[in-house]
């Protein structure tokens, strides 16, 4: 919308969120982004029970809808806790590590890439919900792509990956263009038919919207472009999820209640990236250890 002017510092995050109209604070980086309202509810709402959550935040702020898996990401303690152990903990449920799994993705990915470098052409690699930055560094790095684009929709999260990203030498010797962005992956902002590459490392399960999330994927993505994503299986967080029915007098919680999505099997998730737009022939799955889906999809 070219009426709307948002707020961002290519040095930081561009943040395509939050028109500049919002009300905009100082980061530690000195840099301006714009943030809820009412932040103070935004940091405490992990601690209310599920059932109040909406009461009290349509009682305190109109602008304000706390979704569990998407703004459980936005505290500032979840954003350092990141890389310093949380991330770390996903080898319990089957996550083969960074590295091993950057190396699948990239390995999936380069024979599109290697189209582009054949036609002299410039790629762009996506990383969707990219948190710290732990995978975007590893592309960047990795001098294959002409462009990477780190999203996230947790303020706190880019701001942590800029720092990080800053603190990496080899980062500002790479040939490749690095933008972070803040955006809805339900509601992507670039053009249909403009992604070579879509990685989304052990993410999925935190899109409230999951089926418009997959549909917007698929339609960003180039004609034999790909998209690679690693994420949970709902068995991973049954005690999760028995606390929320507990807490919720016994039944199960509206899915936008729910800390995660619970996805029941990997046909499950074939039939999300169906209605997608993704064909059968063109779609892998894989499962690691007892939980993990590692996720392989050519549009």
């Amino acid at each position: 919308d070219s009426d709307r002017v948002f707020e961002g510092r290519t040095n930081t995050y561009i943040n395509l969120l939050e028109p500049a109209a919002s009300t905009p604070v100082e980061t530690d980086d000195e840099e301006k982004t714009a943030v809820s309202t009412s932040p103070i509810l935004s940091t405490l709402q992990p601690f209310i029970p599920p059932p109040l959550r909406p009461i009290i935040a349509n009682a305190t702020n109109t602008d304000l809808e706390y979704i569990p898996m998407r703004d459980l990401f936005t505290s500032p303690s979840v954003s350092f806790a990141y890389e310093r152990g949380w991330r770390q903990g996903f080898a319990a449920a089957g996550f083969p590590g960074a590295e091993k799994e950057f190396d699948m993705a990239k390995e999936y990915f380069d024979p599109v890439i290697a189209k582009r470098k054949e036609k002299n052409e410039e790629s762009v690699l996506v990383d969707m919900s990219c948190a710290t930055g732990l995978f975007t560094r590893r592309f960047t790095k990795s001098n294959e792509y002409s462009r990477v684009i780190a999203c996230d929709y947790s303020d706190s999260m880019l701001t942590e990956a800029r720092r990080r990203i800053r603190a990496d030498p080899e980062i500002s010797s790479s040939s490749t263009k690095l933008d972070l962005v803040r955006c809805d992956v339900a509601n992507i902002p670039m053009k249909t038919d403009s992604i070579d590459a879509f990685h989304a490392g052990a993410a999925m399960h935190c899109w409230p919207e999951i089926e418009e999330s997959l549909a917007e994927i698929h339609r960003v993505l180039t004609p034999g472009g790909r998209y690679f994503a690693s994420t949970f299986l709902g068995n991973y967080f049954s005690n999760v999820a028995r606390s929320e029915a507990l807490a919720n007098g016994g039944a199960d919680l509206e899915t936008n209640l729910q800390a995660f999505q619970y996805f029941p099997t990997t046909e499950y998730l074939k039939d999300l990236l169906l209605g997608a737009g993704f064909e059968e022939e063109k779609i892998k799955l894989e499962v690691l250890g007892n939980a993990c889906v590692i996720i392989k999809c050519e549009k």
